[in-house]
């Protein structure tokens, strides 16, 4: 794969590039006979074979509507952050929208924060370890708050990641900041629900934890679905199955679906939200006054926004504002995985048309918007094919992954609580196999292990093979949970193919 650098122009796929992807496609033709059957409205089609097309087109024009999406949500709600703290917006309180207001979001952290982790991958992969997410984000100049600041402070003091955002050295580590900045995360990986599950879960340790990191996996899964979904609903459902039973993010999704299942309007909901997850934020900035910075109850006020929205942009993202407390972080996740469904093309015109395109550059960054997107499109190939999906000519042929496998259940104990014991091993067979074994004791017992592969993909238990598709040098991660949702860790690296 070429790796350009960064223009006001799409890049292009290598010529060395194409004629191996077409190679590819000649031998998956031959195994392929099944009828092409359209999915939505022209953008996605199955061909019976586990394999959903779209045209680069309809990537481009969704991942320009993403960024967009993201960018109007943001600025619309700026003026309300934190204003509506425990009770809802008013709907004449919600700010008149003019086109111009949307370049100020090359001002917003909510954007700009995600770029490091663009170059980071751009540079390194997309498999990139734990330490290069952690170093590209401690080298980072901007502001920061929460636990983004607590997590480059760590870093910048040897903490490397995973631990910088671990509980044990933040008291931050429920907080939404990882919520936020996911969204590029599921840009990157159209329509592949497990492999935007895997990077969530990977990047989002680098300043989070448990249910901090699910905040992350949940927007990120959505923005993946919403390439290849038919409705709103199979991109919530998708939401909702990347974040495990037992965890109290899943609660929270589990309890505002059933309130809309009951007919209630989106003030009741919220108001039963309020009610019973409203004071639940262990921040130390939100101890003791109504302000929240939890990420499952603002990630709850994401889901309000999408499900009462009905697939409208402007009214999802008002609904989401007028929840309050991150009035601004919350409608801009709505409106990029709006984005992402619709498409720049389907966005209206007053939120894009005085768009800077090629000019203006994120702050702290030197990235325009082109460069963003072909930055981000980039990426998307790479994941496409280290998934075992292949571009031919416009066309671009993804694994479908509506199996949807969750992460392992983590959770910020209540009380002290040891990490369990872990002794992880992996010995490399023929074919590129490998044969990964783990054991683990705590004692309060030991209730699963997974592990991640270090290619995008992962498994559940202690003792697992995993056949990569490509020579090279991985660095697998074993996990561990005890049965509070106290999780340790080990990374272990192979290398397969010729010595």
């Amino acid at each position: 794969m070429s790796r350009t650098g960064k223009s006001g122009s799409f890049i292009v796929l290598s010529a060395g590039t194409l004629v191996l992807v077409s190679v590819v496609v000649a031998l998956f033709a031959l195994r392929r006979n099944a009828d092409t059957v359209t999915t939505s409205a022209g953008t996605a089609t199955s061909t019976g074979a586990g394999i959903v097309t779209v045209s680069e087109e309809a990537v481009i024009d969704k991942l320009k509507g993403g960024w967009v999406g993201q960018m109007a949500g943001v600025t619309w709600g700026a003026p309300t952050e934190f204003r509506w703290q425990g009770t809802t917006m008013l709907d004449l309180s919600v700010p008149t929208w003019r086109p111009r207001h949307i370049n100020a979001g090359f001002d917003q952290d909510d954007i700009y924060v995600e770029i490091p982790f663009l170059d980071a991958m751009r540079d390194h992969g997309v498999n990139c370890s734990w330490e290069i997410f952690g170093d590209y984000f401690r080298d980072t100049e901007f502001r920061l708050w929460h636990a983004n600041w607590e997590a480059r402070n760590n870093l910048k003091r040897g903490i490397s990641s995973p631990d910088s955002g671990h509980y044990s050295n933040s008291l931050h580590a429920d907080d939404i900041d990882w919520q936020i900045e996911s969204d590029f995360v599921g840009q990157m990986c159209p329509g592949q629900v497990s492999a935007a599950i895997e990077m969530a879960w990977r990047a989002g340790h680098v300043m989070n934890y448990g249910d901090g990191v699910y905040g992350g996996v949940f927007v990120a899964a959505m923005h993946a679905k919403a390439f290849t979904a038919s409705s709103v609903d199979e991109i919530i459902q998708a939401g909702r199955q990347a974040v495990p039973a037992g965890s109290e993010y899943r609660h929270v999704i589990e309890d505002v679906i059933a309130w809309e299942e009951q007919g209630n309007t989106w003030e009741q909901t919220w108001q039963l939200l309020q009610d019973k997850w409203g004071e639940d934020d262990r921040c130390p900035d939100g101890v003791g006054n109504p302000l929240n910075i939890d990420a499952k109850l603002n990630g709850a006020y994401v889901l309000i926004g999408l499900l009462y929205g009905e697939g409208d942009f402007e009214k999802s993202m008002r609904i989401s504002m007028r929840a309050g407390q991150d009035s601004d972080c919350n409608p801009s996740s709505v409106g990029g995985i709006l984005g992402n469904y619709l498409g720049f093309s389907n966005i209206p015109d007053e939120w894009k048309s005085a768009l800077e395109l090629s000019d203006r550059q994120f702050a702290y960054t030197d990235y325009s918007f082109n460069d963003a997107v072909n930055v981000n499109l980039e990426l998307a190939r790479e994941v496409l094919l280290m998934n075992g999906g292949w571009i031919s000519g416009t066309t671009w042929y993804i694994p479908e992954q509506d199996a949807v496998r969750p992460p392992i259940l983590e959770q910020w104990p209540e009380d002290a609580n040891d990490q369990p014991n872990l002794n992880a091993s992996a010995k490399v067979q023929q074919d590129r196999t490998v044969k990964f074994s783990a054991s683990a004791s705590d004692d309060d017992g030991i209730k699963a292990y997974q592990w991640y592969f270090g290619d995008l993909s992962y498994a559940d238990g202690p003792d697992v093979a995993h056949t990569y598709r490509q020579d090279g040098t991985y660095d697998a991660i074993c996990y561990v949970t005890d049965d509070t949702g106290n999780t340790a860790w080990q990374v272990i690296r192979v290398t397969v193919g010729p010595d």
